[in-house]
Formats: C-alpha cells, structure tokens, sequence
C-alpha cells in the first residue's frame, strides 16, 4: 500500500465521523414531521414567533371585522397554507382563525416560514380599516414589530401586547 492509498481510509473515516457529530447536533424530528413549535413556557421569545402572533391576531380581526370570504379571496396563492396547517378552517359559518396553536397542523408545511409566508401573503393582500387610517395588514404588523419587538420578556406579555394592539390599543400591556 503506498501513501496515496493509506489516505483515502483516513479521509472515509475522518468525513464518517464529521456526518455523525453533525446528525447527533441536529434537532430531533417532531410527530408526524410536523415543524417544531416554540415551546411558550420557555422563557426565549423568538422574533419568529412574536410576529406570528400579530400575523394570527390581525388575520382573525380581518375576519371578524370584514367579509371572511373577501379575506380568503385577497389572501393570494399561499392560502393552501393556511388551510392545510389548519390555521385558516372553514365551517357551516364560514372561516375562521384558529387560535389555539396546539390545534395546528404543521406537518403539512415544510417549516414554519411556509406558513409565516402565507400569512405574510393574507396580510398583504388585506388591510386593516378598524384602528383609523386603512393600511395593509403586512405594514399594520411591521408597524407593531417596531414599536415592541424586544420590550417585553414572556410569550404572555407579547401576546396581550398583541391583543392590546390588534384591539386599537398601544400594545402596551
């Protein structure tokens, strides 16, 4: 065996071990090959999952304050999202937003992004007319966004600084 030959093991064997230590980092699969959820009693507050609130809560006031199937018909070529992840159903009274998370299928989606761009598409496609000014859902969220990201601490202060907010209050809780 000459040196050239010896190498190729050593390099078969250092890339093997790499892959492994790689695979043993990497998050573990969630049920069904659903996208993983934020856990809500730990006490890191992703940006993710603050803006997915005020996407959610907005949604849900469209519908509340406009014509549920005007929203559906704006919300773009995403809303399969939006239905398949079962944040958007649809019942003898028509649609309606799903606010309890833990009701949620996100297998259907590949990742959370999937479904935080389709409601990225609702909003942009629908506007918020009950808080003065008519502006678009997507700018009624980023405007929330930059007023509070990083001033609360807990998923329960954003969350009813969330409400507060969508509700034509300063977001204040």
């Amino acid at each position: 065996m000459n040196l050239r030959e010896s190498r190729v093991p050593a390099l078969l064997v250092t890339t093997l071990f790499a892959c492994l230590a790689l695979t043993a980092c990497s998050s573990p699969a969630t049920d069904e090959g659903a996208a993983p959820q934020e856990d809500p009693t730990s006490e890191y507050v992703s940006r993710s999952w603050v803006k997915r609130e005020a996407m959610v809560r907005t949604l849900d006031r469209m519908f509340a304050e406009g014509d549920p199937d005007e929203v559906i018909g704006n919300t773009g070529g995403t809303r399969e999202h939006l239905f398949d992840s079962r944040v958007v159903k649809e019942n003898d009274d028509g649609y309606h937003v799903e606010l309890d998370k833990d009701e949620w299928n996100t297998s259907g989606v590949s990742h959370l992004g999937d479904l935080d761009g389709a409601l990225g598409n609702a909003l942009y496609h629908n506007d918020v007319t009950w808080c003065g000014e008519t502006v678009s859902g997507e700018d009624f969220v980023d405007a929330y966004m930059d007023e509070h990201w990083e001033t609360l601490d807990t998923h329960d202060e954003y969350e009813a600084s969330v409400i507060d907010y969508v509700d034509c209050g300063d977001g204040r809780p």
